[in-house]
């Protein structure tokens, strides 16, 4: 049974380019799997995945990379958009109940929220939350653009109309 190194330097040595390279290709070019990547390259299944593994190509590993890279854009994103905000600034609805005044803390929320997962450590999985709060204010935020517009009732007919149709397909 041969080694590892002699494993690599025989792909090498067939396909003219370093192993991670030729991995790449292998599983995000042609989404190969284990199984026929290995048969691919001529080398043992355990082989191949240590390569994956290595290479950080392995699925769960390119969607932790995948998020990560996502992350810091998002962050990134931030910065610029918050650049010159002041989040203390007065409320200019404060003593209203109004649909203004809910769109300005809203919207102030979201600028709270975005500020506040710039001063946490970087760890992707810590900003997950955070995310789904941001978004989720922004979507509230969607929502009232659509009701001040007399949209948003078309839109929840939309999707009423959607959801009936796919409960009828799976019944």
């Amino acid at each position: 049974m041969k080694t590892n190194k002699e494993y690599r330097e025989q792909v090498e040595k067939r396909h003219g380019k370093p192993l991670r390279e030729i991995m790449h290709e292998l599983i995000v070019e042609r989404h190969m799997d284990q199984w026929s990547g290995s048969e691919e390259l001529g080398v043992p299944k355990e082989t191949f995945v240590k390569w994956r593994t290595k290479f950080r190509l392995g699925p769960v590993q390119r969607r932790a990379d995948s998020w990560e890279r996502k992350t810091i854009d998002t962050l990134n994103e931030y910065r610029k958009e918050l650049r010159d905000i002041d989040v203390g600034r007065p409320l200019t609805y404060r003593e209203e109940t109004s649909l203004r005044g809910f769109r300005e803390i809203i919207e102030r929320m979201v600028e709270v929220e975005k500020v506040r997962s710039l001063l946490i450590d970087f760890d992707p999985m810590n900003h997950l939350p955070m995310m789904l709060v941001i978004s989720s204010l922004e979507v509230i935020i969607e929502y009232l653009g659509q009701y001040e517009q007399s949209k948003l009732h078309k839109t929840f007919e939309f999707n009423l109309e959607h959801l009936k149709m796919t409960m009828e397909n799976e019944s």
